[in-house]
């Protein structure tokens, strides 16, 4: 692949073209945007530019009106994403920006475009279950099929183990119970562990025998979030029965409105030294899409700083990627490439900041009369919240 690079820093420019020499790919300097334009009619994977130059308007206009480039990727490189003016320079049409000091991170963009893969060694975990059953020999059935899907599981054998696992973070994202769970069984353990996490509400599956099976319908029932798994069937069906829990969180997570907002965004995984600045795209009560050439995979649990709507500081979130877009890719919603994230956990103060801004903003959309989206993105600015 062969990049086209019209940055303001000389330093940074050899860099940069040594980190892509040392990956086998070739990079091409220019000192004007007609320059750039014809690089990239000879053949270009990307083009990069300083977003500070003054010519990122011309460099853009003439790349976005040139048939057979128009839809070159268009990367800007930025000192401090948390106080340049990003907003500008993605109106003006580019695909996505780097930090000037991770300069390597140009080769993980380049190695997307091509469609490889630069999370190469990341893992991708479905998240945590805690298994609760006594029963030794049952447990291991039931964790070999889930850690085959890629779940994290913790265990419990009694009553006070199972509080214990659902207090601790990250926060499960299923329960999964014996009905003979020591002392006195699921029927009366669940109504105990529904104030284990508090505002947090945990999916359950009760694992019981087909004799059994009644008695456990009927305690499912009086929970909203649970179901019934019988041991009398394939051990894989337990995977139907936690997809068709997780799937249903899903859908009521989205049930609030995505509304347009942009910001920086920054996110890393687990085991990893490298972070990784994108912008945000839109934003609902339980998520945030995140637009980036570089999509995590499905399933990655994600640690991100967002600014919520209206905000000047980042606001946490432990986050699972739920979908993703690659660059190019025409399936899915009709959104910029990047990945559309469920937050898992967030601690009170930042959920508060993040929850009073999304109200601000639809608020502010609602009494524009505009339709859910149809805001655009804006530099985060503060406003006079009224308290209801």
């Amino acid at each position: 692949m062969r990049i086209v690079m019209l940055p303001g820093n000389a330093s940074w420019r050899t860099a940069a073209r040594d980190a892509l020499s040392a990956r086998g790919l070739e990079a091409v300097a220019v000192d004007t945007a007609n320059e750039a334009l014809q690089a990239a009619r000879e053949g270009a994977g990307a083009l990069v530019v300083d977003a500070g130059s003054a010519n990122l308007g011309e460099v853009s206009g003439l790349l976005r009106g040139s048939e057979g480039v128009e839809n070159l990727p268009l990367l800007v490189v930025v000192r401090d994403p948390l106080r340049e003016p990003l907003d500008r320079s993605f109106r003006l049409g580019i695909d996505d920006y780097l930090v000037e000091s991770a300069i390597h991170q140009l080769c993980d963009r380049a190695v997307a475009l091509e469609k490889g893969d630069p999370w190469t060694g990341v893992r991708a975990s479905a998240g945590r279950i805690v298994l609760a059953d006594a029963d030794r020999a049952r447990r291991q059935l039931v964790a070999r099929i889930l850690r085959h899907w890629g779940f994290d599981l913790s265990f419990a054998m009694d009553f006070d183990e199972l509080a214990e696992q659902l207090r601790r973070d990250p926060v499960p994202r299923v329960a999964l119970v014996a009905h003979d769970l020591p002392p006195d069984g699921a029927s009366t353990a669940l109504p105990k562990l529904r104030s284990a996490r508090p505002g947090v509400e945990i999916p359950w599956v009760l694992l019981t025998d087909p004799d059994r099976l009644p008695q456990a319908q009927d305690i499912a029932r009086a929970y909203g979030s649970a179901s019934v798994f019988d041991r009398g069937g394939s051990p894989e069906n337990i995977i139907f029965l936690v997809n068709d829990l997780l799937q249903a969180r899903a859908a009521d997570a989205r049930r609030s409105a995505r509304l347009l907002h942009g910001g920086p965004v920054s996110f890393w995984t687990d085991g990893s030294p490298e972070m990784f600045w994108a912008y945000s795209y839109n934003i609902n009560r339980t998520g945030l899409y995140v637009r980036t050439l570089v999509p995590p995979p499905l399933g990655t649990l994600l640690h991100v700083w967002f600014r919520p709507p209206f905000g000047e500081g980042l606001a946490a979130a432990d986050a699972q990627v739920m979908w993703r877009k690659e660059y190019g890719s025409k399936a899915g919603p009709l959104h910029p490439p990047g990945v559309g994230v469920q937050f898992v956990r967030v601690p009170v103060a930042d959920a508060a900041a993040a929850t009073a801004g999304y109200e601000a903003l639809l608020e502010e959309q609602e009494g524009s009369g505009a339709e859910s989206g149809g805001v655009p993105p804006e530099r985060p600015r503060t406003t006079r919240l009224r308290v209801k």
